[in-house]
């Protein structure tokens, strides 16, 4: 009996998830602790985020290299010999990359990789270009443009390269664009689908987008943020900017307001199980933990 090639990718995609450190680190917490799976997955989201989302501070993990690239606070019209250099740190391999594969095929698979080596390389305060892309995807830099090419054609992402800093807003990122979607009515299955985008990483996306939202309109610190979220500085501001792009359209409405319902529903039901006495409070009188 044959096996359908998606199912056979699907299995593909599960086994080496299985052998991943993610997994492993899960499989400890299970075993060790009595967690269930679900909460071990969030564990090990939690522990990446808080412990990993530095540089400087942080071991390279399975599929993670270090790259040296030119810092973002240079233009494009500058010689690379007088440019500032910047070390990133760039995931190679991802555990959601087997599931893009599986879901769109080799073209999708390099297209996602790209938005996510120039977004993780943005947020380090560096920039790649299309050349620094094709070698590190093992392609033609005219695969990388036209890729390049299709996202913004297709999707409406504007790719974060060297030469197209000065047109990167904040929405049209693919993180923007996404939360773009979202706002507008989509549901994460459907934002993922439109973006070429794993079902995981929109939703870390979107809680991520919706948890800073919320507690900057509780008077939260961005450094605050960042530390009670897990996420780094740069991912706190760049949430912020789509915050401020967006907020104001009438047509996003609905979705700030279940943002705020959500979020004071979690507020409320934190305080009645800890009490009044329990209440950690900032220097500004925020709480500090959503």
């Amino acid at each position: 009996m044959s096996v359908p090639i998606a199912n056979s990718a699907e299995d593909q995609a599960r086994r080496l998830r299985h052998k991943s450190q993610d997994a492993r680190l899960a499989h400890l917490a299970v075993e060790g602790a009595g967690i269930s799976p679900w909460e071990a997955d969030v564990l090990v989201d939690v522990i990446n985020e808080v412990y990993f989302t530095e540089p400087e501070e942080r071991p390279l993990q399975a599929g993670q290299m270090r790259y040296v690239c030119v810092a973002l606070s240079e233009g494009a019209g500058k010689p690379l010999q007088r440019c500032k250099q910047q070390t990133v740190v760039l995931s190679l391999l991802d555990r959601d990359d087997p599931k893009v594969l599986a879901q769109h095929n080799g073209d999708g698979l390099r297209r996602h990789r790209i938005q996510r080596l120039t977004e993780e390389a943005r947020e380090q305060g560096g920039v790649l270009s299309q050349e620094d892309l094709a070698q590190l995807l093992c392609c033609s830099v005219r695969t990388i443009r036209r890729d390049i090419r299709e996202l913004r054609e297709r999707h409406g992402i504007v790719v974060a390269t060297r030469g197209q800093q000065k047109d990167i807003g904040p929405t049209v990122s693919h993180k923007g664009v996404a939360i773009g979607h979202w706002l507008g009515g989509c549901e994460p299955l459907e934002v993922a689908r439109k973006i070429n985008h794993s079902l995981h990483a929109v939703e870390r996306y979107l809680q991520h987008f919706s948890r800073v939202v919320f507690l900057a309109g509780k008077g939260f610190e961005p450094l605050q943020i960042a530390l009670t979220v897990g996420i780094s500085s740069a991912n706190v501001k760049s949430y912020l900017e789509i915050h401020e792009a967006t907020h104001w359209q009438s047509r996003y409405a609905d979705r700030y307001r279940e943002i705020e319902l959500i979020g004071d529903q979690h507020f409320a039901a934190e305080d009645q199980k800890k009490g009044p006495a329990s209440r950690p409070r900032s220097s500004s009188g925020a709480r500090r933990r959503p």
